[in-house]
Order: C-alpha cells, then structure tokens, then sequence
C-alpha cells in the first residue's frame, strides 16, 4: 500500500472527484481505486466528517466506523484487510455528494494550517503504527450504539486530526489527534463508571454543563 505526498489541496483533489461519482453510486473498492495511492487514508477522512458538522446519516455511526477501523488496521499489516461486505458497500450518490462537501467545508477551514513539521510524531514505522493503532481505537468507540451527546463527535475529531496529520506528515495535528483521542476515552469511561447523569453531575462542579436530552 505505497503513499506518494501530493502538493494538492484535498479540497481540490475532493472537488475534481465528486465530479466522476456514478449516478447509482459507488462502493468502497472503486472508491479506494478513484482516490489513489492515499485513498485509504482519505476515505477514513470522509467517513469520518458527517460526526464533525451536521450532516444527518442515520445509522451511519456502525458502517462507516467499520469502514476506518478496517482501513486502519490494513495500514498497519500494509496490505488490505477489509472484509468483502465492507468493499462492497455502495454508498449512493446524493448521501456521498453530501458528505464530500462537508468534507470540503472542514477542510477548507484547517488546510491552509497543515505542512510537514514534528516529525518525530509523523514519521516513521513505531509511531506510525502507534497513531494508526488508535484511529482504529476511536472508531470502534465511535461504533458503540450510546444515546450519549458527543459520543460520534469525539471520536469523530480525534480521526480526524490523526489522518490528517498521518497523511501530511503534521506532527502538531498528530498531537492534537492524541490529545483528542485522549478527552474521548476519559469522556466514554466516564459514561460507562457514571452513567450520563453522573458525568453531567461531576463535570457540573467544573462549570462544565453538558446538554440535556
């Protein structure tokens, strides 16, 4: 699974794609063939943004959860490991316009901030592995079935910032990433030692009010 650093902005390269979409939709294998050396990665960075921005997907959080952790586990081993009903998975054209343009919106606000720099988080095997590992990490989180507010957010964030970084070698974006990925697993522990009323009770006594539903 070779990656080639390209100068392009994602927003572009994402535009020029949304052009070339089948009126019936696409699945997830010719997805990764129309996005290139880096698809994986990028179809990670799509899957991930309707848990950014308000784009309603219902019983989106289980699919495409699967989707990240899948790719994320073949970056590790490098070599595709993604079960065949994953790849076949046709996401139809209008959802996927969507979603693209979402994806855009996100990164027309982050990109002009992104460039190679803390290397010692963004480059090499170990710690490549290592932030791959907790992509896949986050999206199992983002696949628990909890009625919960943030829970899609969080891990949404925290993939996020972590593919981002690993794709262009952005340390500080890799180290938000942890960061991130860090408040979501304090946050789903707390939920699941407290319960919602209890996170909301304790983090109350910070001034931190969580909405109610």
């Amino acid at each position: 699974m070779p990656e080639t650093k390209s100068n392009e902005c994602f927003s572009i390269s994402l535009e020029d794609i949304s052009s070339k979409i089948p009126d019936d939709g696409i699945n997830i294998r010719d997805f990764l063939d129309l996005m290139g050396d880096r698809g994986g990665l990028i179809i990670c960075l799509i899957l991930a943004t309707p848990f950014l921005i308000p784009v309603s997907i219902p019983g989106s959080s289980i699919p495409f959860g699967l989707g990240i952790m899948f790719i994320g586990i073949s970056r590790i081993f490098n070599r595709y490991l993604i079960p065949k009903f994953i790849m076949e998975y046709v996401l139809p054209k209008d959802t996927l316009l969507k979603i693209l343009n979402g994806t855009m919106t996100a990164l027309g606000k982050v990109e002009k901030y992104i460039k190679p720099r803390f290397l010692v988080l963004s480059k090499g095997p170990a710690i490549s592995r290592f932030s791959l590992s907790l992509m896949v990490f986050t999206s199992f989180l983002l696949m628990l079935p909890l009625p919960v507010p943030l829970t899609d957010s969080l891990p949404g964030y925290s993939i996020f910032f972590l593919v981002l970084g690993i794709l262009e070698h952005d340390g500080y974006f890799i180290l938000a990433g942890y960061i991130l990925t860090s408040i979501t697993t304090i946050y789903f522990s707390l939920i699941f030692l407290f319960g919602y009323a209890g996170i909301t009770f304790v983090l109350s006594h910070f001034g931190i009010y969580m909405p109610q539903f």
